[in-house]
């Protein structure tokens, strides 16, 4: 490769990092048995885009399992739950249902931007607040914040995905 490619090249990888930016802050990490269910609740929604405190919720599930914890999906928690915007579950309901499950702590969230920016560029941005909960207590346990924007090359799936991602490693840190 010649040296002109090579200047080319890392000017269009600094000019696309400098298109992404990421916040993440978290509370220390608790101790938590391992081996005991997660449970993962619907996430709130307060976006204007539909369905995405489910998508957080469902990628959370996954994310969680394939760190190897055991988890029951967010739906198992409602019959039919198709939740209005901004829809926050009774905390006794959530704890009852929770506890029917077999679970020892509910992960709950919410989604407070899940979009494309406006303008020619068409950015991703999410952002999200996680709680780890328990069941028996009701006591949060552990939060964190993400957010991030993204370059226009990715998709809000993928962004929302690795700042998930980031926010369950941490609490399993």
């Amino acid at each position: 490769m010649n040296t002109l490619k090579r200047i080319s090249c890392v000017t269009m990888a600094i000019s696309l990092a400098g298109c992404a930016s990421t916040a993440l802050h978290a509370s220390p990490a608790p101790r938590f048995a391992r081996g005991a269910m997660i449970t993962v609740a619907p996430f709130a929604n307060y976006t204007t885009t539909p369905g995405a405190g489910a998508r957080a919720a469902s990628m959370t599930t996954s994310l969680l399992l394939a760190h190897g914890l055991k988890t029951a999906h967010a739906m198992a928690l409602h019959q039919k739950a198709r939740l209005p915007l901004g829809h926050t579950p009774r905390p006794a309901a959530l704890l009852a249902k929770a506890r029917a499950l077999g679970a020892r702590y509910i992960v709950e969230g919410a989604v407070q931007e899940w979009r494309y920016t406006i303008g020619l560029d068409g950015q991703p941005a999410v952002a999200m607040t996680v709680d780890l909960v328990s069941v028996k207590t009701g006591r949060v346990l552990w939060t964190a914040t993400g957010s991030r924007s993204g370059s226009p090359r990715e998709s809000v799936g993928v962004l929302a995905e690795d700042t998930l991602n980031a926010i369950v490693r941490r609490l399993l840190s």
